[in-house]
């Protein structure tokens, strides 16, 4: 048995750039075959309104913050609001570590690449390497930055990021012996689940959730919501070819 997750998706209940609702993220998961989402508001969406929206769908919805850092976003379950903010730097990050450490979370550093390669050589936004003399040849070079020593995962397939962006995270990923997650960064109905994370087992909740990220029992996939899903697994125990998928 599979499930089968968009890990990282944008409502207009805590994210002031997301024009989804609640109730056309439902419908198109329904109608794309998700066993469930991830919420990952940036203002974070209330406990109470989210888990009371949650209980009335047939779907699992679990709930996260994708919060914002001097060196990027990163997706966190299990905090309920901010600990630090955006200035600083790895120490501000560390100080974070420490508290979802103590509440039992995860952390999954978002698009990290993003921007890293575009234009190339005349300047950089990329959050972890701004210096364009600096930017990372290959993946060994990615994997030295010394916030993949504080996250517990990282995202490889990205709804929103160039394809060289998501192939470099999954070298940076494969370096450091990682899986590496997948989701759409939707904002709208557009493009949900052309990222995505294939869980073994039945994950029926957050608990659930959790316990298999943390088992590594999990592959990224690209391209689902066309129905062409790429597999990214690396695991032969694996069959995903119920899916259709391309390995």
């Amino acid at each position: 048995m599979y499930s089968i997750f968009d890990l990282h998706v944008h409502t207009n209940q805590g994210s002031p750039d997301s024009a989804l609702t609640p109730e056309e993220l439902v419908t198109e998961v329904h109608r794309l075959g998700l066993t469930g989402i991830m919420v990952t508001e940036h203002n974070g969406w209330p406990r109470h309104s989210f888990e009371e929206f949650a209980r009335r769908q047939d779907i699992v919805m679990v709930r996260a913050i994708e919060m914002y850092t001097p060196l990027g976003h990163i997706i966190t379950l299990g905090m309920e609001n901010y600990v630090t903010g955006p200035a600083g730097g790895i120490d501000t990050v560390r100080q974070l570590r420490k508290e979802v450490k103590r509440v039992g979370g995860f952390m999954i550093l978002a698009h990290p690449f993003r921007f890293l390669f575009d234009p190339p050589g005349i300047y950089t936004q990329n959050m972890l390497f701004e210096n364009p003399a600096a930017v990372p040849r290959i993946p060994e070079e990615g994997a030295l930055h010394p916030i993949f020593e504080l996250v517990d995962e990282v995202e490889v397939v990205n709804g929103g990021n160039l394809e060289i962006e998501n192939r470099f995270a999954q070298g940076v990923a494969r370096v450091l012996g990682h899986w590496g997650t997948g989701g759409s960064d939707a904002h709208s109905t557009q493009g949900l689940a052309k990222g995505t994370t294939i869980f073994k087992g039945d994950v029926r909740n957050g608990s659930d959730l959790l316990e298999a990220l943390r088992a590594g029992e999990f592959a990224p996939l690209e391209g689902f919501h066309v129905g062409r899903p790429v597999y990214y697994g690396r695991d032969s125990l694996w069959d995903p070819s119920f899916l259709g998928a391309r390995p």
